[in-house]
């Protein structure tokens, strides 16, 4: 007996082959969506690490800020500034000075790719400003109690710059002498008061907030910011100091070198506290001088900036200086000032704010300082 084979066309095959088509296709589109998704993600990563690193730059501009550039930077110059954060971003930050306390920072953050994931850039922009002690100063010299002059004396209220330093700005000239309106005023010998006007009085010389109190800052913030803190006593000989070519600031003699401009310590304005009375002899300095009890000026000494005397201030002997203004607060009351000798007192605006300008902060504006730029 023989069997007949007849050819049956299958269908197992196909569904298979099918199945496989489609199991496959379904596998690489979830693949496909995963990688899209990983990436999306990861890109989203990097844009957030961009903007923190971005922040970060503008943040740390305010903690590490070189504080000679706000005597050395003028209106149009730049400074840049590199940070690299915790994750490996590098920071790029570019200063601009503006014309008064103001400074434009731009911070641009940029984070690695790899092979499947971009690299991501982000700019953040901010106005920032020195954050300058506000001192109300009356006049070249301004006294919250009784006023002697005696001698070869000249007090001037005349706005002058010193010579040789260049300062932006318009000179406004003030009193030459401001007490209070109980106080009184006793000239005798070769006195010269000039100013607009050449003396006056004013209830705010009376004011303990004129002598402690300037804006945001205080008498005691910038005594414990000073750069140099001498106990009372006697002191002569203050000037520059150098080691090599560059200024040594840890000489508690070195007070700056207002005489040559060009010199390694002439952008040196530091605070300098005493914490007692104060007489000095011969030597030269500049920035801000806080006393805490007297100051005696006894003669060849020269300063140039601000000078602010919790007690009384006296002069004698011959060629004492003070280019800016000083104030004595007189808390002991009695004479506040009493000059004598050969004693000039010059207000110079160009010296107080380049003193002030010299220790002041980098802050961040108030109101609308900060923009994203891309």
């Amino acid at each position: 007996m023989s069997a007949t084979m007849r050819n049956r066309a299958g269908l197992a095959l196909p569904m298979v082959l099918g199945a496989i088509t489609l199991i496959g296709t379904l596998i690489a589109g979830v693949m496909y969506l995963a990688t899209q998704d990983y990436r999306v993600g990861a890109n989203a990563l990097n844009e957030t690490r961009a903007e923190e690193a971005a922040e970060l730059g503008l943040n740390r501009l305010t903690t590490d800020w070189d504080q000679s550039n706000n005597t050395t930077m003028v209106s149009g110059d730049t400074v840049r500034k590199s940070y690299t954060d915790p994750n490996g971003a590098v920071v790029s930050v570019f200063v601009t000075r503006l014309p008064g306390p103001f400074f434009w920072a731009v911070s641009e953050a940029q984070t690695r790719g790899n092979s499947v994931q971009y690299g991501s850039r982000r700019r953040f922009g901010s106005l920032f400003r020195l954050n300058t002690p506000a001192v109300n100063f009356l006049g070249a010299v301004t006294a919250a109690g009784n006023i002697r002059v005696s001698g070869n004396v000249t007090v001037s209220g005349n706005d002058s710059t010193p010579g040789g330093w260049s300062c932006t700005g318009t000179k406004a000239n003030v009193p030459g002498s401001v007490i209070t309106p109980t106080a009184t005023s006793t000239v005798n010998g070769s006195v010269s008061i000039s100013g607009n006007p050449p003396y006056t009085t004013s209830a705010a010389a009376g004011d303990t907030n004129t002598y402690f109190n300037y804006g945001s800052s205080t008498y005691t913030s910038l005594a414990a910011a000073a750069d140099i803190t001498l106990p009372g006593g006697n002191y002569n000989g203050m000037g520059p100091a150098l080691i090599g070519a560059a200024c040594n600031k840890a000489s508690t003699m070195n007070w700056g070198d207002p005489a040559r401009p060009g010199g390694a310590c002439a952008n040196y304005f530091p605070i300098i506290h005493v914490t007692g009375d104060l007489r000095v002899s011969g030597g030269t300095g500049q920035g801000i001088l806080l006393i805490d009890g007297d100051f005696t000026k006894a003669g060849n000494f020269s300063f140039y900036g601000v000078v602010i005397a919790r007690g009384t201030i006296k002069s004698t002997g011959t060629s004492n200086l003070i280019e800016g203004a000083e104030m004595a607060a007189s808390i002991d009351e009695g004479d506040a000032v009493t000059l004598a000798g050969s004693t000039k007192i010059q207000y110079s605006s160009c010296a107080v704010q380049q003193a002030l300008s010299a220790s002041s902060s980098l802050v961040s504006t108030k109101g609308r300082a900060w923009v994203n730029l891309y």
